[in-house]
């Protein structure tokens, strides 16, 4: 058994030493070993840098498919800054809860009882900035009808809506041809500045506060 012991030891040490004397007669193995192992970094780095890229590309898609503005609101009256006048509270103080989502939109106002509007999405336009909507429920009849919603990112860094005030539509084609006009820069009368009644002045936008 010791025999076979010291045997076994005398050839690990002579195949150790044939692989040691190898090598330092070959001295660029360790130049070989160097570049498999700089490709091998250099291909992991790649591999890591086109999966960065394509979950980037992924999520640009997510973001361009899902409505921009999807979520659960509190909204206000126009800027926090907006005082109110007779018909509408000031920026302050809430205004109602919207809930939407892709397809989905609930407007809940907390000023007035019962005034509820309710609706599914048949289209949206991230780039438009605007919402189609087909109501569920109406406070004035008007489900069934055809309206849009039309929205903006304000110099506050806060998202504003607007509904379409010029009057619900029969179908979507209609609404889609809606003559009305916003202001993008003005949250307190920007809203359907182009109305009848009071020309070139609209209405308060609507400010979305997460919840």
């Amino acid at each position: 058994m010791n025999l076979n012991i010291l045997n076994l030891e005398s050839v690990f040490f002579s195949t150790k030493k044939i692989i040691g004397d190898y090598m330092k007669r070959k001295p660029y193995w360790k130049l070989l070993i160097s570049t498999f192992l700089i490709l091998g970094l250099l291909n992991c780095s790649q591999s890591k840098e086109n999966n960065d890229e394509e979950i980037a590309s992924l999520l640009a898609i997510v973001n361009a498919t899902n409505l921009r503005i999807s979520g659960n609101w509190t909204y206000y009256n126009g800027t926090p800054s907006y005082l109110g006048d007779e018909f509408n509270t000031a920026g302050t103080v809430k205004s109602g809860d919207l809930i939407i989502t892709n397809s989905y939109f609930k407007q809940t106002s907390v000023e007035a009882t019962g005034s509820n509007y309710e609706a599914d999405i048949l289209e949206y336009d991230n780039t438009k900035e605007v919402i189609y909507v087909k109501f569920i429920t109406h406070p004035f009849g008007g489900a069934g009808k055809y309206s849009a919603y039309y929205w903006t990112l304000f110099s506050d860094n806060k998202f504003y809506f607007c509904g379409d005030i010029a009057g619900n539509k029969n179908s979507l084609a209609e609404i889609k041809e809606s003559t009305q006009r916003n202001d993008k820069t003005n949250m307190n009368s920007g809203c359907y500045t182009n109305n009848s009644f009071t020309p070139g002045t609209g209405f308060i936008w609507f400010r979305m506060e997460t919840k």
